[in-house]
């Protein structure tokens, strides 16, 4: 792995938009956040651009993805929000400048497609946590959340460090302990990443995918596509998030489809683990190392994400 610096005071933050649009008063308080904080803040020029149900064109987006990877002085980047058009951005990032001076890149939902790439073309980790609509006030940004956030991007962790996900996890499907480098994020994206050549490389990994509005039809439908695919082949792992304005159904019956895709395999089966769209939730750095232990009802990161 190439490791970001640990983000210290007085650094600049840089806010970009990748997917959809952002308002205005949500940018003002995302700078307002991390100013008060003690960090710069660069705005990329069309962060508040629009272009559709996209925060400007494909071309426009990854400019200014680059123009924050390219500055020195930029140490952190934080998507502005989710929603739709990450994955025009896959063969217009310049993977080699975040390779040559690795910084912390922080997303959630559609930039988890971008996190991942990333990831698996750089070795260069990075966060799945909070969007910049949380740091900027237009989703909840709990204590919870802020607690198993800001450790993750200063180094403040001593190794391994417990994740506090036991409390509502459910082991679906028991195993022994399990190692390997974390990978995944928004479910549909992950599958976006399928057959193309920013795929990561599955075998080994401890998979997770998280659940936000998605129906349990077409959950099904995605996993069956993971499965055939050969994601599924060389698992260590595999973590369901909880569900969020999904289906309402009964428990079992999620862990049921989940159950029945991954069936032949044995790898270790958890869900609703507090990762992806919950108010409550973990920060997890894509790339590091982590063991999970359904005996114990533990996720532990073994490698610190940065340097």
């Amino acid at each position: 792995m190439q490791r970001p610096r640990r983000l210290e005071k007085g650094d600049t933050v840089g806010i970009v938009s990748t997917s959809s649009p952002v308002t205005p008063e949500a940018v003002d308080e995302m700078m307002r956040y991390f100013e008060e904080r003690g960090y710069r803040v660069k705005l990329a020029p069309n962060v508040l651009a629009r272009f559709g149900f996209l925060a400007g064109s494909a071309e426009v987006r990854a400019n200014d993805l680059n123009l924050l990877v390219r500055d020195p002085n930029v140490r952190m980047i934080v998507t502005a929000s989710g929603g739709a058009g990450a994955a025009h951005l896959l063969p217009l990032a310049d993977y080699d400048a975040l390779a040559a001076d690795p910084k912390s890149f922080v997303g959630l939902s559609n930039p988890s497609i971008l996190l991942n790439a990333m990831t698996a073309r750089t070795g260069v980790p990075t966060f799945h946590g909070p969007n910049g609509v949380e740091f900027g006030g237009l989703a909840p940004l709990t204590e919870f959340t802020e607690r198993n956030f800001w450790p993750l991007v200063r180094d403040d962790l001593r190794l391994p460090h417990a994740f506090p996900v036991s409390e509502g996890m459910r082991i679906v499907r028991p195993g022994p302990a399990a190692e390997g480098p974390l990978s995944g994020g928004d479910l549909r994206g992950v599958q976006l990443l399928i057959g193309t050549p920013w795929e990561p490389d599955w075998s080994g990994a401890i998979l997770f995918v998280e659940l936000y509005e998605v129906e349990l039809f077409r959950l099904d439908a995605f996993l069956s596509h993971l499965r055939l695919a050969g994601v599924f082949a060389g698992l260590r792992a595999l973590l369901v998030g909880r569900p969020v304005e999904c289906d309402a159904v009964e428990a079992e019956t999620l862990d049921d489809i989940v159950l029945r895709s991954c069936g032949g395999y044995g790898f270790p089966i958890v869900t609703d683990v507090l990762i992806g769209h919950t108010d409550d939730k973990i920060t997890v750095p894509l790339g590091c190392r982590v063991r999970l232990d359904p005996s114990r009802r533990s996720l532990e990161l073994l490698e610190s994400p940065t340097r």
